[in-house]
């Protein structure tokens, strides 16, 4: 695989699984954020403080790097629910400011990280493949289907879009309407009771960060994958399984709050990964089982 200078924009859950992989092989790996701190990266990994949204301090850091993948987007799919404005503020306009600077650069490939859990809406059939039609029911969904629409003004065989599904791991962050896998870890380290919207029959693909890093880090140093990629475990959890699952794995029961259902929440919807699995012979390693055990016992509970 060709030797390659990556810049990761975000520091969130995703970015920080992902620089550490990507420094092992590349010439080098630079991440661009807000909260970046060089004191909490390994090495191999430079952090830069800064937004996407500084056009100078972007454009130095796309002469110096060949391949970009974009992880920040400041919203999630419960904080900008019903809130077109909020989702455009912190989502959709900070990565436009950072498109129009990266169109001096046409040369550099990028990586966006969008949603396959929210762009699809509710699919016809599943498992969904990538060419479905993209029906957003959230504003985060539709910040996310707009990004990719003007992605499509860049040179194509620069572009990969990438569409995980829900990805969990120890590390990631509690935010709000975001990550049902922390909100339910957390839930049971404190003794509280789990809101659950409607039966809790909706259905989502959850795949490991493991796997999902390893992913993207054969897409990344892929000489020629170029397009759209679902990446997820191609299997369907309901709520009520993940419930149960995840109370197995802690040792006690989650006690459920019930609460209506909300109209932007997606019924269900699973990932078809045929095409990653062909480009990359990539597949999940680890089950579900496995992961919420890892996530659990990492957590350090």
């Amino acid at each position: 695989m060709k030797r390659v200078r990556i810049l990761v924009i975000g520091a969130g859950f995703l970015g920080r699984a992902l620089a550490p992989r990507l420094a092992a092989e590349g010439d080098g790996v630079t991440v661009l954020s807000p909260r970046a701190d060089a004191a909490d990266w390994p090495d191999g990994v430079a952090a830069v403080r800064g937004r996407q949204e500084d056009a100078a301090l972007v454009g130095e850091l796309l002469a110096r790097h060949d391949t970009v993948i974009h992880a920040a987007w400041g919203t999630t799919p419960g904080s900008s629910a019903g809130r077109p404005a909020v989702e455009a503020e912190k989502g959709l306009n900070p990565f436009l400011a950072f498109l129009e600077t990266l169109q001096r650069f046409p040369a550099a490939r990028l990586l966006f990280l969008s949603s396959g859990g929210t762009v699809y809406g509710d699919p016809e059939k599943l498992p969904v493949t990538e060419d479905a039609p993209l029906r957003p029911r959230s504003c985060h969904g539709a910040g996310k289907a707009a990004a990719e629409l003007f992605l499509g003004l860049r040179a194509q065989d620069k572009t990969i879009i990438l569409r995980p599904s829900n990805i969990y791991g120890a590390e990631q962050s509690l935010r709000s309407g975001f990550g049902v896998v922390r909100h339910l870890l957390a839930c049971v380290a404190e003794d509280r009771p789990f809101q659950l919207w409607g039966d809790g029959n909706q259905v989502r693909d959850y795949l490991y960060i493991e796997d999902f890093v390893e992913a993207v880090y054969r897409l990344a140093l892929h000489p020629t994958a170029t397009g759209v990629f679902n990446i997820g475990s191609g299997i369907g959890t309901s709520l009520r399984e993940l419930i149960d699952m995840v109370g197995e794995k802690a040792g006690r029961r989650i006690r459920v709050q019930e609460e209506p259902a909300r109209e932007a929440d997606v019924r269900q919807v699973v990932l078809d990964i045929s095409r990653l699995r062909q480009t990359v012979e990539w597949q999940p390693a680890v089950t579900m089982e496995d992961g919420l055990a890892r996530t659990w016992a990492q957590a350090g509970h």
